[in-house]
């Protein structure tokens, strides 16, 4: 594997990480309604089972989906404004 495909893999993992230690500091705080399904230490399942999907493939996640929807490519901020039960999350 090309080494600026590794480096933009790890990227995405440091990506999916530090977006699930927001997650959980929010949900510590009590901002964050229900539960929240940290995929923390999953990070590297995510981005290679991903990194070889094409981009109109489909990919359905558990309950722990974050990293998934990331590694594929996802919007960070809909994703954030989804678990805070917003309008502006993805469904």
């Amino acid at each position: 594997m090309e080494r600026e495909r590794l480096i933009e893999m790890f990227r995405s993992m440091v990506r999916i990480r530090t977006f699930e230690e927001r997650v959980a500091k929010e949900f510590a705080r009590g901002r964050i309604p229900g539960a929240a399904h940290l995929y923390i230490g999953q990070e590297a399942v995510a981005v290679g089972a991903c990194a070889n999907l094409r981009p109109d493939d489909y990919i359905i996640g558990t309950h722990r989906g974050h990293g998934h929807l990331i590694a594929k490519g996802g919007r960070t901020d809909l994703m954030m404004a989804e678990i805070f039960g917003k309008r502006t999350g993805y469904n």
